[in-house]
């Protein structure tokens, strides 16, 4: 499993997804330039040329289909559709028939009525792309459940329950609801209601696993988990610490580092719970990188704490 550096070009011919009228919406809204570890996966600009991509598909598709569930995978040049059909009747619009087609002769590949969604009328979605490599993997976002339809394997069709780093309190029926579920590289993320951020790696199709976040911290003012996941990358890893904005609709990734990083995951679980945290570098020195969960960000440490130890650039964390 290789994830690509986040400074390459965000892939365009492959499959996407939209919320709105087919055209991804960004990640973020602000009107200044955000630094690096403030950008979404979108918001990378593209460092080489793109292939010429086909022309998308113009295909009339029998049934009600939601806004953004119908999505064209230029990739591998078939159209998804997710759409309320006979088998869903009697349950309102129900949508949960997911058909492939054709994206030349708009012929249907693959058709499915996928499982009822917690309650028969509960629609699904199919999950946004930010910036991958998979072309053979179709992410759906269910009420609880994440769904994933493998078409390099006769279209199989798995479902995956999110975990978290500790336990979660299921204080109502809106608990764990799947708010918003996106594929990057060979991973799936997403954010579940009161729950927070979770992850699959899809780099073995056959066998998607959960990933758990490496450290978290749970803001005690609103209840929000604040969770990074170090994702091996080709030269180390890249950390990620997604977050949602339900009054935006905004789910946003947050790099972490300007490139990926080589740092020793050997920490101890006591203080992987905290708001700082502190990293070391595999060089000679060690050198520390320092973490602020709260923030989402790197802190920039001055030159006199670069050699101390870890709870002296604990304590100064602290105090800023």
């Amino acid at each position: 499993m290789i994830l690509r550096s986040l400074s390459l070009f965000v892939g365009v011919l492959l499959f996407s997804i939209v919320t709105s009228c087919g055209d991804p919406a960004p990640s973020t809204s602000s009107t200044t330039e955000p630094t690096s570890s403030e950008r979404s996966i979108d918001d990378q600009t593209p460092e080489e040329p793109v292939e010429p991509s086909l022309a998308a598909p113009d295909c009339t598709v029998e049934g009600e289909v939601l806004d953004g569930n119908r999505v064209w995978l230029p990739s591998a040049d078939v159209l998804a559709v997710i759409k309320a059909g006979e088998a869903t009747e009697g349950y309102g619009p129900s949508h949960r028939t997911l058909q492939l087609l054709d994206g030349r002769s708009c012929e249907t590949k693959f058709e499915t009525t996928l499982p009822d969604n917690s309650s028969p009328d509960y629609p699904y979605y199919i999950a946004e792309v930010q910036y991958n490599t998979l072309s053979n993997l179709i992410g759906i976002r269910g009420f609880y459940k994440v769904l994933i339809c493998d078409m390099d394997n006769d279209y199989a069709i798995s479902a995956l329950d999110p975990e978290y780093f500790t336990e979660r309190e299921y204080d109502d029926s809106q608990t764990g609801m799947v708010q918003r579920l996106e594929v990057w590289e060979d991973y799936l993320l997403g954010y579940a209601q009161d729950c927070g951020p979770f992850a699959f790696d899809l780099s073995d199709a056959t066998n998607p696993k959960a990933v758990i976040p490496f450290a978290e911290w749970q803001n005690a003012e609103d209840g929000a988990f604040h969770s990074l996941f170090l994702l091996p990358t080709e030269g180390g890893v890249q950390g990620i610490l997604p977050s949602f904005d339900p009054e935006e609709d905004a789910f946003t990734l947050h790099p972490l580092f300007e490139a990926p990083m080589t740092v020793s995951q050997q920490v101890q679980e006591s203080a992987r719970n905290n708001k700082f945290l502190v990293l070391r570098q595999t060089d000679p020195d060690r050198t520390p990188v320092a973490i602020n969960l709260a923030t989402r960000e790197l802190m920039n440490l001055p030159d006199n704490l670069i050699k101390s130890s870890t709870q002296d650039i604990l304590s100064w964390m602290r105090g800023q």
